[in-house]
Order: C-alpha cells, then sequence, then structure tokens
C-alpha cells in the first residue's frame, strides 16, 4: 500500500500512522514518537503541522530547503513532498488533519486557504518563532493535547477550534507577505481552478478543459487568474506540470521518459526540451543539481 509505483512516491495517509490514530481526520502527537515510522521522503494526503521545539536539522520541501532549530514550524499542503533529517535529540509535536475535518463543519468553505500558512497563492512553509511566540502557542497546543487525550463531549468541535486559532496565530508570527488587490471573484475562479488543477494536472492540460468543468470561458480563467495569481492559466498548469517533474527527478530513480509518461507526455524528448525551457537545465542536469542538497 506504501510502496511507490512507478515514479510515484509513497503516499502517506493518517491511518498509516497505526494504532494510535484516533481518527481519519486528526490526529496529534509527539514528533519523536512519530518520525521513525515513515520512510523519508514521501507525500500525504492530508495537513500537516510539524513544530520541533528541541533539536537541530535539515528540512526540504519540495526542493527548498530549511534549516531545523529550536522552536520551527512547519506547514505542509496535501502533495507536498518532503524530507527530513533530524537530530537525535529532536523533539516537539505534530498535527495531522483532513481537509474534512478543518472545512465541512464550517460555513465558509474556502476558510482553510484563507489562512496565510495555507493560502493557495503565497503559502507559508517555516516560521520560526521567539520564546514569547512559542509560549503563546505552547498554550494552544496544551488545548489540544487535551481535548485530544480527554475525547470529552463535543472535542472534535474543540479541536477545530484550537486548530483555526493555532494557524490564525501562526500566521501573525510569520513574516508579511507580499499580496496584490484581486477582485473576490477572481480569488474564487482562480481557487476553484487551482483545485482542479491539482487533481487533473497529469491528464489535463488545456484551458479549455478547465473553462469547461468552471463553467467561464476561457477568456474570464484567463483574466481571473491574471488578476489573482499574476499568470494565465495555460502557466499555472505549465507550472503545476514542471514542479511535479521537478519533485520526481528529486525524489525518485525513475527514468526521464517514464516521467515523461507519468505526466503524460507522449514523446521525452519533447518533456525535455519543455523542462529545459521552463528551468534552463535539462532534467538530468537538474537531477544532478538537486542531488548536492542532500550531501
Amino acid at each position: 500500500m506504501l510502496s511507490p509505483v512507478c515514479c510515484q512516491l509513497p503516499v502517506f495517509r493518517i491511518q498509516n500512522f497505526g494504532e494510535s490514530v484516533k481518527s481519519v481526520h486528526f490526529d496529534f502527537a509527539r514528533l519523536q514518537n512519530r518520525m521513525s515510522m515513515l520512510p523519508y521522503p514521501h507525500r500525504h494526503d492530508f495537513y500537516h503541522v510539524v513544530w520541533v521545539t528541541h533539536g537541530s536539522g535539515l528540512h526540504i520541501i519540495d526542493s527548498e530547503r530549511y534549516e531545523v532549530k529550536a522552536n520551527s514550524l512547519f506547514f505542509m499542503s496535501p502533495g507536498q513532498v518532503h524530507d527530513f533529517q533530524l537530530s537525535d535529540d529532536a523533539e516537539g509535536y505534530t498535527i495531522n488533519f483532513s481537509a474534512e475535518f478543518f472545512a465541512l463543519q464550517l460555513k465558509n468553505k474556502n476558510s482553510l486557504n484563507e489562512i496565510p500558512v495555507y493560502d493557495i497563492e503565497q503559502p507559508i512553509s517555516a516560521v520560526y518563532l521567539d520564546a514569547p511566540q512559542a509560549e503563546e502557542l505552547g498554550k494552544l497546543i496544551d488545548g489540544i493535547a487535551d481535548e485530544y487525550e480527554g475525547e470529552q463531549a463535543s472535542h472534535r468541535d474543540a479541536l477545530r477550534s484550537y486548530l483555526t486559532v493555532f494557524l490564525i496565530k501562526a500566521s501573525r508570527m510569520a513574516e508579511p507577505a507580499a499580496n496584490g488587490d484581486p477582485t473576490q471573484r477572481s480569488v474564487a475562479v482562480t481557487r476553484r481552478f487551482k483545485g482542479l488543477l491539482e487533481q487533473h494536472f497529469r491528464t489535463l492540460t488545456q484551458v479549455p478543459a478547465y473553462a469547461r468543468m468552471l463553467r467561464v470561458t476561457e477568456r474570464a480563467l484567463n483574466e481571473s487568474t491574471r488578476r489573482a495569481a499574476g499568470a494565465t492559466a495555460s502557466q499555472l498548469i505549465r507550472e503545476r506540470v514542471m514542479l511535479e517533474a521537478k519533485r520526481l527527478l528529486l525524489h525518485s530513480d525513475a527514468a526521464v521518459s517514464e516521467i515523461a509518461d507519468q505526466l503524460s507526455f507522449e514523446d521525452p524528448a519533447y518533456f525535455s526540451r519543455c523542462f529545459k525551457k521552463h528551468t534552463g537545465r535539462s532534467p538530468v542536469d537538474y537531477r544532478q543539481g538537486l542531488a548536492k542538497l542532500h550531501t
């Protein structure tokens, strides 16, 4: 169930953590009790929060390299590839939750994407906390632990509330990110488009297909993505496909031809040309260069 297929990395679900899991939608645990359970690198199909309260090391998320030190906080979305290298004395917490856990009980189904650490356009992957910030978030972690372990009446609602406040507080502690002023409709259309893109980018690479699913014209879709994301729908499709190619080149031993097939390129040579045009390097050169991240 967890073995990679072709050039795919293993995708972990919350239930893969074993008997200690109480729900397939929300899981809370000590970091030191979970690190040894997973081979790295891998993906998740859930939202993943890691707070390293003590220790050091290296965290690579989608080829981005982050230092790990005391009070490092990391946020990952479903589908992201990450690799952790932590010192033996590392301690902390992990919070894992499904999109359903967070959204289905809320009137605003897009609310998770409106919290900066999980914003679609400018997500925040790492936050380094100072002592007062760590103390403030520590109180929320204590609340999560109490509710998770106590399982009293309505504890899921309490966990959801603690989680929401935790993410909002962490977002406030992050460095402010640059943001534009897109209209609400453009943002909504772009979010829906990106949701569909995440599901279908391996097989659907043409804008008209997404426009039909969204019930908008190609022109309206492109205008929305330009306003909300600063790029056309076609550019966003290409960027998503190339991101997956980068992930597979770094985290698998699959041949370039296999990766091309995985991403629906009929001709490996055409895939290589597209990749080089996008990155300035051939797939082979890119893979060799990224290998240095692990040395």
